[in-house]
């Protein structure tokens, strides 16, 4: 905040000058599990990180957004998707990465059901796609290690 140098002190960053500490907490994001006929839905990554890998559809928290609030925005602005929340599946832990400094996210994740019959990619600069996968058809290039952790659970429970 006053240009002063930044020292590592435990997982924080301090200033040297004044009392400033960037608290290096984990930032609040958003992940929706979504079934037909016995299908999974995963979107299709268009840029870094994770290029081209399989992602399930969410993404970051807003300033003042609850959860709800945000998966609800991220599945109308990503796919033009209604939806309706069905149940809290769990709140996960995850990294991710970047070039310069990987940070730590917490993805509190849903099963939500569709509202809307026909939706699309909405945002083309973040998704090239989506498709529906069957439990024993999924890629193996799951985009984040929270959606990893987030896929290995739900299998145990998918019929």
């Amino acid at each position: 905040m006053c240009g002063g140098n930044l020292l590592s002190k435990n997982s924080n960053l301090s200033c040297a000058k004044c009392s400033f500490v960037n608290y290096r907490n984990a930032r609040p994001t958003v992940t929706a599990v979504i079934l037909r006929e016995n299908k999974i839905l995963l979107t299709k990554r268009n840029n870094s990180p994770f290029l081209g890998w399989w992602d399930l559809p969410g993404g970051f928290v807003d300033h003042g957004e609850s959860p709800e609030e945000a998966i609800a925005r991220e599945m109308r602005e990503e796919l033009g998707m209604a939806i309706k929340i069905k149940k809290l599946l769990g709140i996960y832990p995850g990294t991710y990465p970047s070039a310069t400094e990987p940070f730590y996210v917490l993805s509190v994740v849903y099963m939500v059901e569709p509202l809307t019959k026909e939706f699309g990619i909405m945002d083309k600069e973040e998704l090239k796609g989506f498709k529906w996968f069957k439990k024993k058809e999924l890629p193996p290039r799951i985009a984040f290690d929270s959606n990893q952790n987030v896929i290995r659970e739900f299998k145990k429970v998918w019929k």
